[in-house]
């Protein structure tokens, strides 16, 4: 049995893949405002995962939800 993902250390749950769903809600925007940003490459470069389904590393989130806090200072 694997334990939770809360019980991970930090450094294994920023290498955690997020689908767009997931992406979306965890930068707290829209599903289609998320895959407009995707899509005119302003959000982090999605990962491959078949062929139709698209992935985040949350690292990647959190360092690009960081850089758009310092843009707005």
């Amino acid at each position: 049995m694997h334990p939770p993902v809360s019980q991970l250390p930090a450094e294994l749950i920023r290498h955690k893949v997020l689908n767009t769903a997931q992406s979306a809600e965890f930068c707290n925007i829209s599903i289609p405002h998320w895959r407009r940003l995707y899509h005119t490459g302003k959000a982090p470069s999605p990962l491959q995962l078949s062929t139709r389904k698209l992935g985040w590393r949350a690292s990647d989130l959190i360092d690009w939800l960081a850089s758009r806090v310092r843009e707005d200072r």
